[in-house]
C-alpha cells in the first residue's frame, strides 16, 4: 500500500513537507504544494480521511439543503448537486442532502437552496459556515452565489428584438423571490433601452399554466411577437399553445431560462438562457472552503449565456 514515506521519495522532500501539504496547505509555498500534489497523483496515494479530520478539527462533510418541495424543484436541482458532489469529492469531503434546516453536528458547512425570505432570519442565526444558492437581500450578510438572472432576460429579450419580432412580453413566475423579481426587470430594463413598451403576466412555474395564459391572450399577441420567459417549463407550455395557432419561430419567438432537459425536449427545440452549474458549483463550493479556512466572505453572480435553437429566428 502507498503510503506518506513513497509521497515524499517521489518529491524529493521530507514526510513532514507532504504532511503540511496535505493538512495545512496554506502554511506552504505554492511550488512546493504543487510538487508533492503532483507526487501525490503520480503515486497514487489516498490520504487518511478520518487522520486528516482528526488533524484539522473537521469531519470533512458538507450538507446541501433543500428548503422546498422536492417534487416541484425544477431539474436543474439533480445536475447542480451533481457538480457540487464531484468538486466536493475532488476537495475529499462528503456530499449530504437535507430538506431540514437543522444542520448536524458533524457538518463543517451548508449550501442552502430553495429559501424563503421568512427562513433568512433563521439562517443568520446558524453558526456554521453557509453559503446560499440563490441571490438573497443584502441587509442579512449572508453570503451567496447565483446565476446573473437580470443579465440573462436581458440576452434573451436583446436576441429577440435583434431577430427582428416587433413586440416582445414577458411571462414570469406568480414567486416573491429574488431571482424573480430580477429575470423580470432585466426584461423590463432591456425594453426601456430601446424604447419599446413592455407587457409582463405572472402564471406559476407550471406548463399547463403557461398553455392557458397564451390560450387566452393570444388575441392579444399579433404575428411577430417574441415571448421571454422566466423557466423553460413556462416556455414549454408556451410553445404547446402557440404551435396549435401559429408557426414558430416565423410567427412568434420564444426564449426560456435554465437549459437542463426540458430545452431539449420541445418541439421546436427551444431557444434558451443556459445556466453554468458547472461553474456555480464550483463557485459554491470555494465560498464555502474559504469560509472554513476565515476567508473574507463573498457573493458572486455568475454569466449565463444565450444559446440559440430553433425557437427563434437565428440572427
Amino acid at each position: 500500500m502507498v503510503n506518506l514515506a513513497d509521497v515524499a521519495r517521489q518529491a524529493h522532500v521530507s514526510k513532514m513537507t507532504v504532511s503540511r501539504v496535505i493538512n495545512h496547505p496554506n502554511q506552504v509555498s505554492d511550488e512546493v504544494r504543487d510538487l508533492v500534489n503532483q507526487a501525490i497523483k503520480a503515486v497514487g496515494y489516498q490520504p487518511n480521511r478520518i487522520a486528516k479530520a482528526l488533524v484539522n478539527q473537521q469531519n470533512y462533510v458538507i450538507q446541501f439543503i433543500v428548503l422546498e418541495d422536492i417534487a416541484t424543484v425544477e431539474p436543474n436541482y439533480a445536475i447542480l448537486l451533481l457538480e457540487i458532489a464531484e468538486v466536493l469529492n475532488q476537495k475529499g469531503y462528503t456530499l449530504e442532502i437535507s430538506t431540514i434546516l437543522e444542520p448536524n453536528s458533524h457538518v463543517d458547512g451548508l449550501i442552502v437552496s430553495g429559501w424563503r425570505d421568512s427562513d433568512l432570519e433563521r439562517l443568520s442565526a446558524i453558526n456554521v459556515p453557509m453559503v446560499l444558492y440563490g441571490q438573497a437581500p443584502t441587509w442579512y450578510d449572508l453570503p451567496y452565489v447565483d446565476v446573473n438572472n437580470r443579465m440573462g432576460t436581458s440576452l434573451a429579450t436583446t436576441h429577440l428584438i435583434e431577430a427582428g419580432y416587433k413586440k416582445v412580453i414577458y411571462i414570469g413566475m406568480t414567486m416573491a423571490l429574488p431571482f424573480v423579481w430580477e429575470r423580470e426587470q432585466g426584461y423590463l430594463e432591456t425594453m426601456a433601452k430601446h424604447h419599446l413598451v413592455s407587457r409582463t403576466y405572472d402564471v406559476s412555474n407550471h406548463s399547463h399554466d403557461a398553455e392557458k395564459l397564451i390560450q387566452n391572450i393570444i388575441a392579444h399577441l399579433p404575428k411577430n411577437t417574441g415571448i421571454v420567459c422566466a423557466t423553460d417549463r413556462i416556455a414549454l407550455g408556451v410553445v404547446r399553445a402557440l404551435k396549435a395557432q401559429s408557426q414558430i419561430p416565423e410567427n412568434y419567438g420564444v426564449v426560456g431560462f435554465d437549459g437542463v432537459f426540458i430545452d431539449q425536449i420541445t418541439s421546436p427545440k427551444l431557444t434558451t438562457i443556459k445556466q453554468p452549474f458547472r461553474q456555480l458549483a464550483n463557485t459554491l463550493v470555494s465560498n464555502l472552503l474559504n469560509q472554513l479556512h476565515h476567508s473574507e466572505l463573498k457573493t458572486e453572480l455568475i454569466q449565463p449565456r444565450l444559446v440559440k435553437r430553433d425557437s427563434t429566428r437565428q440572427v
